[in-house]
């Protein structure tokens, strides 16, 4: 009788261990299947955050909103070709007829040279150029306005795209006196070939 009453007492408590096991077992995977919607649910949720939240900022990196951006600050720098002057050509005389030193009227001479580009449609240009240099009386006087022939040319590839003849005036004031021109804008349509030469014409 007592072996009876112990067995059946063991088996009650098998029975409720083994309860006890399968409870739990359920507990975690509801906990787990809850966690992983949360997670899902989350990441979804925080892509579609507007930049302003905690969310967004941290997604994106950033407290602006998205914005397209802008094509030109893909391009490179613009191709400003280099101004030149052409050799022989830096200096213009004027004397009396006499072709001595001591009929010369005045001489002039190109000094500096500058440009300014500015980007046109795909890789085209236009291009701003600045001559300046200076005057000097001769021994036979310079006359009150003198007039300068100062050419301008730009060469692209084998073409001569541009190419004219200013005659800019300066006014003498004293014995010596500096002038400056800047002729443009001129288009050029291949930046990276072209070549500019600036000189007074013969």
């Amino acid at each position: 009788m007592g072996m009876r009453v112990a067995v059946r007492t063991l088996r009650h408590m098998m029975g409720q261990k083994l309860n006890s096991v399968r409870a739990i077992g359920a507990a975690i995977l509801i906990a787990g299947g809850l966690a992983a919607c949360n997670s899902s649910s989350g990441v979804e949720s925080a892509s579609q955050e507007p930049a302003e939240t905690a969310l967004g900022q941290f997604f994106r990196g950033t407290s602006a909103e998205p914005t397209t951006i802008d094509p030109e600050l893909m391009r490179g720098p613009v191709a400003c070709p280099t101004v030149s002057i052409l050799s022989g050509t830096e200096v213009v005389r004027r004397d009396d007829g006499t072709e001595t030193p001591e009929g010369l009227r005045w001489q002039a001479s190109i000094v500096r040279t500058a440009r300014e580009c500015e980007r046109g449609e795909g890789e085209a240009i236009t291009l701003r150029i600045g001559v300046s240099g200076r005057v000097v009386a001769g021994p036979k006087g310079a006359p009150e306005v003198v007039e300068l022939p100062v050419r301008i040319a730009v060469r692209e590839g084998e073409t001569v795209s541009y190419s004219r003849v200013h005659n800019v005036r300066v006014t003498m004031s004293g014995v010596s006196q500096s002038w400056a021109y800047v002729d443009g804008p001129i288009p050029i349509a291949a930046p990276g070939s072209a070549q500019i030469v600036v000189g007074f014409d013969s």
